[in-house]
């Protein structure tokens, strides 16, 4: 397998685009970074993250990846995994960001370039991937400090001197596990559960859905001392003794899993997480459940619409009706036989963030109505509640909500009448001078269907439903139990705070008329 050869580094939004970081991990490319830049612009919009260059000597693939205003390019002369490379590139960000702060700018990499070389040559050893887990990096390489820099204003040394020289970690310090550094410690333990669910589905104008599924994110948030070992237990929907991804009602899809947790104890006990967790933020897991209604599950979303086209005496408006109800969605939260949530001893739950699981509340409700592009202008907007403006051919109609517990269902209306381009007033008169009578009520009709055609081309096709929902999830997939079941440096009498939060948001939901 070939190894990553080098790493270039763009600011995009500069007047020209400027190469700020340029890092080879082993003989430079024959090709300069900035031809590479010119075959990537001369390349049309927009540019995939790939691209195979045949006129330079030797062809070369160019792997991009694009962040903010920064443009990363690594590329390569010989045969490569694809995926590995750009998967590292997204690793190099997400480590920049863990030391330096999101969101990665050029001043910051510019102003800690000494920080971003050593992690750059830890990361990858001869080019091949090496220690890419900001845990285990922050054993070797320190994050930037103020002492640091007031030590290297005055010194003229890098920055990163004074804390390396004077608090590197003793050699028997070296974690046992890559994703976790040593000698953690903690004054308050706390554990965190961030579940967020992303919903898209396609709702047909007969009110059926033909594709609905839930992309599902689990964020952790672990702050705890040693090295604890935990044991995390999901719950399928509806049902407190069946366990996620259990046969025969399973209803995850393609799960995904950071490195700590341990595959054997999810294939022998399907809905169970068993991991030794990095120190900090990171993401666990990630699933899609396919959410398609059943005779026993019916699709639940927070929001219904209901459009009506080409309605008034001219057949010039259309109506959009928007029923926002919490009533009819599922608890998140279990009944009282599941095992509580909260302290190690099981006497209490913790509470949930936002909305509660018991009583959910829905915000940021909003609806986007693409227009055709022969609509010119709106007349006769009404609207019930919200407001709405009109810009690209398309229409945005934001529509508060009063909360959780104080309104369980509510509606609102949004109507307008379209006028479309290069129409002609006079074309309605079907009467010219000097015709009969027949011929003039002839004419009449043929303009007045012509005139309803356009406006039925006029019409909009959908409407693409936006919402949140804090303190339920689409799947119904919920936590049952977190526990720590063993690990060392941490004491039997330690009870962690513990934490979890649900929110579903609207990843695209098109409703269809």
């Amino acid at each position: 397998m070939s190894a990553i050869d080098a790493l270039y580094i763009f600011d995009r939004f500069a007047p020209t685009a400027t190469l700020i970081l340029q890092h080879e991990w082993r003989t430079r490319p024959p090709t300069a970074p900035t031809s590479l830049l010119a075959h990537y612009n001369a390349h049309p919009q927009p540019c995939p993250s790939l691209i195979y260059i045949p006129t330079t000597t030797p062809p070369t693939l160019l792997f991009s990846l694009v962040h903010s205003n920064l443009l990363l390019l690594s590329p390569a002369i010989s045969e490569i995994e694809p995926l590995l490379v750009l998967e590292f590139l997204h690793r190099i960000v997400d480590v920049l960001e863990d030391y330096l702060g999101a969101p990665l700018m050029t001043a910051k990499i510019e102003s800690n370039y000494a920080i971003v070389a050593q992690l750059l040559y830890e990361m990858a050893d001869d080019g091949f991937p090496f220690t890419t887990e900001p845990n285990a990096l922050r054993d070797v390489v320190l994050p930037p400090s103020l002492i640091g820099k007031i030590f290297g204003s005055v010194t003229g040394l890098p920055s990163t001197f004074h804390s390396n020289t004077l608090s590197l970690p003793p050699s028997n310090a070296t974690p046992t596990t890559p994703w976790r550094r040593a000698n953690v410690k903690h004054t308050n333990n706390e554990l965190y559960v961030d579940i967020l669910e992303l919903v898209i589905a396609i709702i047909a104008p007969s009110g059926r859905p033909l594709c609905a599924r839930s992309n599902g994110t689990i964020a952790f948030n672990s702050k705890l001392s040693g090295v604890p070992d935990l044991l995390l237990t999901l719950q399928a929907p509806n049902s407190h003794k069946q366990q996620l991804g259990a046969t025969p009602t399973s209803s995850i899809l393609y799960p995904v899993f950071h490195p700590c947790v341990r595959l054997s104890r999810w294939r022998d006990r399907p809905g169970e997480l068993s991991f030794v967790p990095p120190d900090g933020k990171f993401i666990l897991a990630s699933y899609e459940v396919d959410l398609l209604p059943t005779q026993k599950t019916p699709l639940q979303l927070p929001v219904q619409v209901e459009m009506k086209t080409a309605v008034g005496h001219e057949g010039d408006e259309f109506e959009v009706r928007v029923l926002i109800s919490t009533s009819s969605l599922t608890p998140t939260a279990g009944n009282g036989s599941s095992p509580a949530f909260g302290s190690r001893s099981g006497s209490s739950r913790s509470p949930a963030f936002g909305g509660s699981s018991n009583t959910p509340s829905v915000e940021e409700v909003s609806i986007t109505i693409p227009l055709p592009p022969v609509v010119k202008t709106l007349v006769a907007t009404r609207c019930s509640r919200g407001e709405f403006h009109h810009e690209d051919r398309e229409i945005v109609w934001k529509i508060p909500t009063t909360g959780s517990g104080s309104a369980p269902s509510s509606t609102a209306t949004f109507r307008t009448g379209v006028q479309i381009r290069g129409y002609d007033a006079d074309d309605e008169d079907g009467d010219g001078d000097g015709s009969e009578e027949g011929d003039s009520g002839s004419k009449k009709n043929k303009t007045t269907a012509a005139r309803k055609r356009r406006m039925e081309m006029a019409m909009p096709r959908c409407a693409i439903v936006g919402f949140t929902v804090k303190g339920w999830l689409a799947s119904g997939v919920r936590v049952d139990s977190l526990k720590i079941v063993g690990g060392r440096g941490i004491g039997e009498s330690v009870k962690p705070y513990k934490g979890v939060k649900y929110i579903t948001r609207a990843g695209g939901v098109e409703v269809r008329c």
